[in-house]
């Protein structure tokens, strides 16, 4: 009888406090409910060989890329698989642009592994679990992306620890643009820390950033858009003296504000990657999508901060 496992997870948006982050500041991250990963396994007849289909890879185990392989081996290897098993994965949400599809593959991944297995599987294992998948994928993740992507809520975040927030009541748009440039987040984290390590005086964009998280936070509580506006536009231009922007955000960002975006700023690793643009009504937020698609993005995706 063939034996089937089944689990999804969606994404999730670094609100403020990318970068700063992973040097023990806060940071505030939401889930990103239009990106989905859904992953099945399952087993396959004993002649046959582990399989994978995905949209970056398809085809034998043995020959798949090294994150894909060594989620995929581990979970053989740890539980005594025996029979051979096809992997498939699907999703709407692109790779490496900073939104969490490698934490949101590992979450999903996992479920579909313990559905797998007909095993319960609490949150607190399945963290453990898929941040062992993204230290595979990024090196030294800070740990946000699945804590957001596991309690698919709104989370404060610092230092591995967590606190819930309130669901967001703001008055106006966020517009999540994907540049279509793909970035690096193990390479642009490495990046900052050696800037860091070499001046002291890019400490302070650091310091600065992880100040506004607070100051965020109390935006979000007032459920103050405009206040949340100009923490947005401060962040990023911290974010560009720490060398992670990019000509495509830049322009993107330039051309958003002349259609009536009052703010803009990378999220996730940057480089490239994707980027949030706040507006106070729909009308504005279709034009800014407009553009950004006019400037060559990929994907767009318009959501309301309202609830």
């Amino acid at each position: 009888m063939t034996q089937y496992g089944y689990g999804e997870a969606n994404g999730k948006v670094i609100l403020i406090g990318e970068h700063a982050v992973t040097f023990g500041q806060p940071a505030i991250a939401i889930p990103f409910t239009s990106g989905v990963v859904r992953a099945t396994i399952t087993s396959r007849d004993d002649d046959e060989k582990s399989y994978i289909s995905s949209d970056v890879y398809t085809g034998n185990l043995a020959t798949a890329p090294e994150h894909l392989k060594a989620v995929t081996t581990r979970f053989i290897e740890k539980y005594n698989i025996k029979e051979p098993i096809k992997v498939t994965i699907e999703t709407n949400l692109p790779p490496s642009r900073g939104l969490g599809s490698s934490a949101a593959f590992a979450v999903a991944f996992i479920r579909a592994s313990y559905d797998y297995l007909d095993q319960p599987l609490s949150d607190e294992l399945l963290i453990s679990e898929a941040n062992w998948s993204e230290r595979i994928a990024h090196g030294k993740p800070s740990g946000i992306d699945t804590q957001t992507i596991v309690s698919n809520k709104p989370v404060w975040f610092k230092q591995g620890n967590v606190e819930n927030l309130k669901t967001l009541t703001l008055n106006g748009y966020m517009v999540i643009v994907d540049t279509g440039i793909q970035g690096s987040t193990k390479e642009s984290v490495e990046d900052v820390h050696n800037l860091c390590d070499s001046d002291d005086k890019y400490l302070q964009y650091i310091e600065h950033i992880g100040k506004m998280v607070y100051d965020a936070s109390d935006a979000i509580k007032d459920s103050n858009f405009n206040k949340l506006a100009t923490i947005f536009n401060s962040c990023q231009e911290c974010l560009r003296y720490l060398t992670v922007s990019h000509e495509k955000i830049e322009l993107i960002l330039s051309e958003s504000k002349k259609q009536g975006a009052i703010a803009g700023k990378l999220t996730g690793s940057g480089r490239g990657g994707s980027m949030i643009l706040l507006a106070e009504d729909l009308e504005t937020a279709q034009k800014i999508q407009q553009s950004a698609h006019d400037l060559g993005a990929h994907h767009t995706w318009i959501e309301y901060l309202g609830g």
